[in-house]
């Protein structure tokens, strides 16, 4: 009888005992082990997503510049078609007057004047577009003698005209309010005819042109 109850006492120590250890085991937060394979997979996939991401960037770069590009092409083209518009006219002396100009925003800009006329009256508009500039040398070395200008016109370009020792009198507009660089170099006889207090009589002065008030 002694023996049952030692017996039974140790039993019940290491059920307890048991017991203690799967409690201490129940605290514990185990975390299941990747695999190595799985983890190559889950890497693989960070790959891929990062060059489908790489993809789309330069692709929408591409497109981009390529749309950029096409937009120039298409500019410098529809400006090499307007360099090539040509109008005809008579000066007061019966003599043929031909303008070669550029459109830019629905306004004409005179490039190249074609007349051997001495006497030119530049038109306020050409083939309906308005003229708001003569261009850089676009009489230059002409033999023009006098010349009007329309009003409406706003500027005058760089060495418009330069070189035309036979200009005496050229007629400037109050539109006008830019009359660029040498404009009038080589032009030894002439005078500005203008109104008084204008741009062009402003340039005149500081010029040391002679200046006709009109």
């Amino acid at each position: 009888m002694k023996a049952k109850r030692i017996f039974l006492l140790v039993l019940g120590l290491f059920c307890l005992v048991a017991s203690l250890g799967g409690c201490t085991a129940s605290d514990e937060t185990t975390l299941p082990a990747v695999d190595d394979n799985e983890q190559a997979y889950i890497n693989r996939i960070a790959q891929l997503e990062a060059a489908l991401q790489k993809e789309r960037e330069e692709r929408y770069i591409g497109e981009s510049q390529r749309d950029a590009r096409i937009e120039a092409l298409q500019q410098r083209l529809d400006s090499l078609e307007q360099k090539n518009d040509v109008e005809t006219d008579q000066s007061p002396d019966g003599e043929e007057l031909v303008f070669s100009y550029r459109v830019e925003n629905g306004k004409a800009i005179i490039t190249a004047f074609e007349g051997v006329a001495t006497l030119v009256t530049v038109p306020a508009t050409l083939d309906g577009y308005p003229v708001v500039a003569i261009g850089e040398r676009a009489f230059e070395g002409k033999p023009v003698a006098a010349v009007i200008l329309p009003e409406g016109l706003e500027a005058v370009g760089w060495f418009a005209f330069y070189g035309c020792e036979n200009l005496h009198d050229i007629t400037v507009p109050t539109s006008v309010t830019s009359i660029g660089y040498a404009v009038f170099d080589g032009c030894e006889h002439v005078s500005i005819v203008c109104k008084k207090g204008s741009y062009a009589a402003q340039y005149a002065e500081s010029y040391g042109l002679p200046c006709v008030f009109s």
